[in-house]
């Protein structure tokens, strides 16, 4: 019955099982059933290293969002690849979802845990959310599953979570890779031109239409006054 709760908490939990000997309360098997040990975490590359930019502000930097399929650590499997896409397990907001958070959240705080799971993953979507349009842009990635119907409720929600809780320490920090490949992307100057090139002239036909029209037009006129001046110069 407790694994069937948890199945409905964790989305994807499959027959992933957990030790008896291992949990000593609901708390502790909600906590094992949310996630598994990484392989291996590395120290951040900058001071800054719990803070990314919002959804918004990475996707104008031409970082994509997408739906994490087939994930081995469940709700905390984020991951960046190299093509600019952060990869998020889906998560179904709805009324249970603060109390839950909120209780997993004090039980990690209090275990004296050196890897703050929990801790980490509302640190890493707080960053994210900002506003009701980054919400919006999880939700029709298909990231987040709104249960609550109003994207201003979500916000609230992750931007309250994390107030007057002790973060992880640097080295421990859960997210280091993807926090760190977020950053290194939008400090390339060529993938924000790019984006900012498909944004506001491939985002529709006649964008597209409008630019090369453009390009066609400037092709002629510099034909043009080629023309017009060579005869000057095979004059002299």
């Amino acid at each position: 019955m407790s694994l069937r709760f948890c199945k409905q908490i964790f989305r994807g939990l499959g027959n992933h099982r957990i030790p008896e000997n291992v949990c000593k309360h609901l708390l502790d098997m909600l906590y094992h059933a949310g996630y598994q040990p990484p392989d291996s975490t590395e120290s951040p590359k900058d001071n800054d290293w719990y803070f990314i930019r919002n959804a918004k502000e990475l996707q104008e930097a031409g970082i994509k969002f997408k739906k994490r399929e087939g994930s081995r650590r469940l709700l905390f499997d984020v991951d960046f690849s190299e093509n600019g896409t952060i990869e998020i397990p889906c998560l179904k907001i709805d009324d249970r979802t603060e109390s839950l958070f909120r209780n997993l959240v004090t039980y990690e705080q209090c275990s004296q845990r050196k890897h703050l799971y929990v801790t980490d993953y509302i640190t890493l979507m707080d960053c994210l959310i900002n506003s009701q349009e980054d919400v919006q842009i999880l939700r029709h990635s298909e990231i987040i599953e709104n249960g609550l119907g109003d994207d201003g409720k979500v916000c609230f929600l992750f931007n309250n979570l994390g107030k007057n809780v002790i973060h992880s320490r640097r080295r421990h920090f859960y997210y280091n890779k993807v926090f760190d490949g977020a950053k290194e992307h939008c400090n390339r100057k060529r993938n924000v031109w790019m984006a900012k090139l498909k944004r506001d002239y491939f985002n529709s036909p006649w964008a597209l239409i409008s630019l090369l029209a453009a390009v066609a037009l400037l092709l002629f006129t510099l034909a043009q006054t080629v023309f017009t001046v060579m005869p000057y110069f095979q004059k002299d």
